[in-house]
């Protein structure tokens, strides 16, 4: 009777457990499905939209088709990896909250130099990405930069996007880019 009672507990111990590899595949599957590439065309209605993620998400991504061709949103827990200085090499970018401020570490892959934007440094008329709410990849050539002077809006202008650039939103209110021009990150505006 003892030798069953081993045998029975052992299996269900064993049973319980997952394999490194099943363990491997399911995080992958999830970051697979938690984020999605989004091409908007103008013959591609709404509904054809991939829909394997949040509500939340989809209506992020639906809301960046009407102004980026290529756009990928990702959540801000996740690293986004592209060539954003120009130089032939991946680099990452990762979102991060410390203490009571935020920003973006982006790290050049062929150097490892990091550049932290926000963390209470200036960056533009920014310190910090409390406020941000998604961020993304945008792989299009050019973009829109809304213009303000004296808290007031004059215009927009289109902006040439010379490398693949990284979009922070906040819902309802918009954001901006961050892009690498004559050899560093700067800030292009989108919203009131």
């Amino acid at each position: 009777m003892r030798q069953i009672t081993y045998i029975l507990n052992f299996l269900i111990l064993t049973s319980c457990g997952q394999s490194y590899s099943d363990k491997n595949s399911i995080k992958e599957t999830s970051a697979d499905t938690e984020t999605f590439k989004l091409e908007a065309q103008n013959e591609t209605p709404k509904q054809e939209l991939e829909q394997n993620s949040t509500e939340q998400t989809q209506y992020n991504n639906q809301d960046l088709s009407y102004e980026f061709k290529d756009a990928t949103i990702f959540k801000l827990t996740d690293t986004i990896t592209a060539d954003f200085n120009g130089d032939g090499n991946a680099d990452q970018a990762i979102f991060r909250k410390i203490n009571e401020t935020s920003g973006i570490i982006i790290t050049h892959g062929e150097t490892n130099q990091e550049i932290k934007i926000g963390f209470g440094e200036a960056f533009a008329h920014l310190t910090e990405f409390n406020w941000v709410d998604y961020w993304g990849l945008i792989i299009d050539s050019e973009s829109y930069e809304i213009l303000i002077e004296d808290a007031e809006i004059i215009g927009d202008r289109e902006v040439k996007l010379d490398n693949p650039s990284i979009v922070v939103r906040k819902e309802d209110v918009g954001g901006g880019l961050i892009t690498f021009k004559s050899g560093r990150y700067v800030w292009i505006h989108q919203s009131d």
